[in-house]
């Protein structure tokens, strides 16, 4: 009886929601729907709170609005951990606001977004190598950041998994008696990995 009183009542809480985002996204008036969607966004309603943003771009571009909204949409992706749309809406946020206040930490979120994207050690380490890379240019573009420290230690950590890469396939080599293919993995490893 108590499981089914809590199932009810979890879906009357679920269905009043759904009514109450369906009359927000029909809603014409736009500051509202705005006002909504950063409530969403606060509340960390990702989901409803993108669907929103969406909505109103077209809307509020081109407007002082615009740029805090942008922000908290590539935010939205982000948390929903849709890393490869966040990468693309930080990339696209500093193009269109070159010269925001918020820059510095949106050139970070760019870089931090390819480093999620790295996939498992045996897959191709192309984001990997993109994440180190930007890293490296936020570093030299942003000296006096307070998330340097953080920015090094992902570069250390990609490196770390490309030379465990390096490492794993002149193992495989030696394994499978290709000594030399692995006298050639091992020596490109300690060139490209003297420490």
């Amino acid at each position: 009886m108590r499981y089914f009183l809590l199932l009810l009542i979890a879906s009357v809480t679920i269905a009043s929601c759904n009514t109450e985002f369906g009359k927000v996204m029909k809603s014409k008036d736009y500051e509202y729907k705005l006002k909504k969607a950063d409530e969403f966004f606060y509340k960390k309603n990702f989901r409803q709170a993108e669907e929103l943003y969406v909505d109103l771009f077209p809307i509020f571009k081109g407007t002082d609005k615009f740029e805090d909204l942008y922000y908290k949409y590539a935010y939205c992706s982000f948390y929903l951990k849709k890393y490869e749309d966040a990468e693309n809406l930080f990339k696209g946020f500093l193009e269109v606001f070159p010269t925001s206040s918020k820059e510095e930490e949106i050139s970070y979120m760019h870089a931090y977004s390819y480093y999620l994207e790295s996939p498992i050690l045996e897959l191709e380490q192309v984001n990997t190598m993109k994440a180190i890379g930007m890293m490296q240019t936020f570093i030299s573009t942003h000296p006096n950041s307070s998330r340097i420290k953080t920015a090094i230690e992902i570069i250390d950590k990609g490196r770390e998994k490309l030379e465990a890469k390096e490492y794993n396939a002149a193992a495989l080599y030696f394994k499978l008696s290709q000594y030399r293919a692995a006298g050639l993995s091992f020596t490109n490893l300690l060139n490209n990995y003297p420490e």
